[in-house]
């Protein structure tokens, strides 16, 4: 098999991703063509271990074609993989020597995730608390709050949010979305029990949410590092979801919590939180290159943080999503690999300059 050499490779989602690929196609053509920087486009199932070579859609300048490469140095993923056979591929993948694969893991146990980000100062501020769902966190915390919130510790799919909410006969009201049924108390256990079938969940405390499109208004952060190698906010997107039925609004969270009861400068707030919460992620996850953070508001507008994902591959969101802002999720991953390329050139040339100067040094002795 003959193959070519490329610089940067960017996996994908054959079936979820194939409405932004064309996209992908024009934008890096138009980088690999400023940069001189050659990029293949590929999918887990076309890449061979054994033969260390993928097939794939390879762009050079304006000149895109199917091909042979061998694996590039640097790789940035886009996709969530949920097979056995995908995911032993990216394990494989990610340990291999002279590979670096930015996002390797695009799926988190939110329950860790959370608990990481409680000794992160300030979090209180930002924070629900939370527990790993059981028979004993459950009867804790429905004595100690009026409302729960139930969120599956780990998805492949977008999570729906339980809301568990006590009645004033001290029952129990379950929704999820805009269904919900009343329980018993003395059933309560039982009940969220069956209805989670033995599958991990966290716990919150509950709050009485802003109320937006017919459901509790939802911001979704788009982090990603950049250019210059540190955390930015690609773009902030109101919508529901998590806790009602899919809506997405190209309006500012400012603009619909306008009133003068309510934080006027969310967005900066919002982004400044995500900026630490993705700082401080760095020291427990291993090349994080982009992450999707989605807040949950109370009834005066404060945020808090309610899911941590991996690179967003959800078509129905993207198709929300302006033009600009699929611009910048593709530019920012292409300039991160860039600028790992030359931090890593120049690391190399400082190495092979201290190891030239010492053996100046020891022939001299």
């Amino acid at each position: 098999m003959q193959t070519e050499t490329v610089d940067f490779g960017f996996i994908y989602n054959a079936k979820k991703q194939q409405h932004i690929f064309p996209k992908m196609i024009v934008h890096f053509s138009k980088l690999s063509e400023e940069y001189n920087i050659r990029t293949v486009l590929f999918t887990l199932q076309n890449l061979d271990l054994e033969e260390q070579a993928i097939s794939g859609t390879i762009i050079e300048g304006d000149r895109v074609s199917q091909g042979f490469c061998e694996l590039p140095p640097l790789i940035y993923n886009f996709a969530l993989h949920s097979t056995e056979d995908k995911i032993g591929k990216m394990r494989h993948l990610r340990k291999m020597e002279n590979i670096m694969v930015i996002n390797p893991v695009s799926r988190f146990v939110q329950g860790i995730i959370f608990e990481m980000l409680a000794s992160l100062t300030g979090s209180e501020q930002f924070l629900l608390p939370s527990v790993t769902l059981n028979a004993a966190t459950l009867t804790e915390y429905l004595h100690k709050y009026d409302t729960l919130f139930l969120l599956p510790e780990k998805t492949f799919h977008p999570p729906k949010a339980v809301v568990i909410k006590k009645t004033q006969n001290d029952n129990y009201m379950i929704c999820i979305g805009q269904n919900g049924q009343i329980c018993e108390k003395n059933d309560i256990i039982n009940y969220i029990q069956k209805m989670t079938n033995n599958k991990k969940h966290i716990l919150m405390k509950g709050i009485e949410c802003f109320q937006w499109e017919n459901g509790p208004l939802e911001a979704r952060i788009y982090l990603q590092k950049d250019a210059n190698g540190g955390w930015s906010v690609t773009t902030i997107a109101a919508k529901n979801g998590i806790f009602s039925r899919n809506a997405f609004c190209s309006s500012k969270i400012s603009d619909i919590l306008c009133d003068p009861y309510h934080n006027k400068n969310v967005e900066e707030t919002l982004a400044d939180v995500s900026l630490r919460i993705g700082e401080f992620l760095d020291f427990y996850i291993p090349f994080m290159g982009s992450c999707t953070l989605d807040y949950i508001f109370d009834e005066n507008g404060c945020p808090y943080l309610i899911y941590v994902a991996g690179f967003e591959q959800d078509p129905y969101l993207y198709r929300h999503m302006d033009s600009e802002a699929q611009s910048n999720l593709l530019n920012n991953a292409f300039h991160y690999l860039l600028f790992l390329m030359h931090n890593h050139v120049t690391e190399r040339g400082q190495r092979n300059e201290v190891d030239q100067s010492g053996e100046r040094g020891h022939g001299g002795d």
